[in-house]
């Protein structure tokens, strides 16, 4: 059972109401419910097969409930380990060895506390960032916030397209070929007008790069080495810092930020919120320990092969690497091209449908999910449907792909555009983070609004964060 709730809409409901369905064997499409953006309307009809009202409860166990809950969280943490940040990972682990390590198991707490606050305000407020920032600061700020968020949307999805162009190319596969099929891909899952599917999909692809966890383990790196290095921060050399920028830049992307928000807002977890805090805290919890073990991974297997002050450049030096560790050319083709791949779709289903959102809600435009259409309308139709009803939402979406798709035919740049998208990620991350810490200390009821110490405690952290 999904709770329809928008994330360019404030969310008004009865605590005591228990969550609705749509009509049974009627199709759910991501359409905006036909009200202005300050109006909403959460009621979608609960009924049975024959058209009577049902006022009946299930009773769902606990783990089914955890189970249910996973996904915006888990998949904004998939996605923020994404192709460049994997890169990124990569050259911290050729230049410097371990030192780095320390720093991917340090950014845990710094990436929960960030996405928490996403929690919070999707759970509570029913709205996507920019939605509620214009709505309580003003649409001058709203754009303020929204014109970097975008710019780190399509530099991320540039780098995705790219680190794909040059994967596919181990296979022989020219990179028009292959970014053509990724642009079709992400138009495709798009047109089905269902957020449950696009999260499946991302789920599905995301979850290959658990198979860097493999790596690392074979590497056998010595614990010796591994716990002497870690604890060494060179913090006087520039590179050094400038990769200390590109990681918290990888670990705190602002899309990652903005996507978690909206999209608790478009699965919706039940009527409780107590409980639904709950489990989307798990759920962000489960996902910032995966991506940074994921990160923290690269970099060992990286760091295991290569000297200190070594260099990664292409994909090229990637595969001859995981060769090395799995002494088989064809393994590793097959390993690195599989979690590549997925941990680039994954960033680009959320980058482009942050970057639709944004632009959405930044223009005042009500952003809704899952309102039941005519059981008729399919195929075709249906995506017809979903463009009429939401132009804005699909011309941005549809710009951004095709953009990076076509520049990746211009360009093959992957590595270093990687490690400077990352990089410019840690510039723009200061607006979004922010935001969120004003958002959820100023804008929420009392008794969920990041309070007393704790409050100062995430404002500090992000200080930090922002002057690296």
């Amino acid at each position: 059972q999904a709770l329809a709730c928008h994330a360019g809409q404030p969310r008004t409901r009865s605590m005591s109401a228990p969550p609705t369905s749509p009509r049974n064997g009627d199709r759910e499409i991501w359409l905006p419910v036909p009200a202005s953006a300050g109006e909403m309307s959460t009621d979608v009809e609960d009924s049975t097969s024959d058209g009577s009202s049902s006022d009946s409860t299930v009773s769902i166990p606990l783990w089914r409930k955890v189970l249910n809950g996973l996904g915006p969280g888990l998949m904004t943490c998939l996605a923020d380990t994404d192709g460049p940040c994997l890169i990124t990972a990569a050259q911290s682990g050729a230049e410097w060895g371990y030192s780095l390590l320390s720093l991917q198991v340090g950014l845990i707490p710094v990436l929960f506390m960030a996405q928490e606050l996403t929690v919070r305000l999707g759970v509570v407020r029913g709205m996507g960032m920019t939605a509620l920032l214009r709505k309580e600061v003003g649409p001058v700020t709203a754009w303020v916030v929204s014109v970097p968020l975008l710019a780190a949307c399509v530099l991320g999805l540039i780098s995705e397209f790219s680190i794909i162009g040059q994967t596919m190319a181990l296979w022989g596969v020219q990179v028009w070929q292959s970014n053509s099929i990724v642009a079709l891909t992400l138009l495709g899952v798009v047109s089905t007008g269902s957020y449950p599917i696009a999260e499946r999909v991302g789920l599905a692809m995301g979850m290959c790069q658990v198979l860097f966890l493999i790596t690392a383990f074979l590497a056998a790196p010595s614990s010796v080495e591994l716990l002497k290095d870690s604890l060494s921060v060179p913090v006087g050399e520039a590179g050094f810092v400038k990769l200390i920028t590109a990681n918290i830049g990888a670990v705190i992307m602002p899309w990652m930020l903005s996507y978690q928000q909206s999209a608790l807002c478009n699965k919706g977890l039940g009527a409780d919120e107590r409980e639904q805090l709950l489990l989307a805290r798990l759920d962000t919890g489960f996902g910032c320990m995966l991506t940074q073990a994921v990160m923290a991974a690269m970099l060992i297997t990286v760091a295991s092969v290569l000297p200190a002050g070594a260099h990664v450049k292409t994909v090229d030096d990637l595969l001859a690497i995981f060769v090395d560790v799995l002494s088989s050319e064809a393994a590793a083709r097959w390993l690195l091209s599989l979690a590549m791949i997925g941990a680039c779709m994954v960033a680009a289903i959320v980058q482009t449908l942050c970057a639709a959102w944004t632009f959405e809600q930044a223009l005042g435009h009500s952003t809704a999910t899952l309102v039941p259409i005519k059981k008729g309308l399919r195929g075709f139709a249906a995506v017809i449907a979903n463009i009429r009803r939401r132009p804005t939402f699909y011309v941005a979406y549809a710009a951004a792909c095709g953009g990076a798709c076509v520049f990746t035919f211009l360009f093959d740049c992957a590595v270093d555009l990687s490690v400077f998208t990352e990089f410019c990620n840690g510039l723009l991350m200061p607006p979004q983070i922010f935001a969120l810490w004003y958002l959820s200390a100023y804008t929420l009821p009392d008794e969920r609004r990041l309070s007393g110490g704790y409050k100062w405690c995430v404002g500090v952290v992000f200080l930090l964060c922002s002057v690296f």
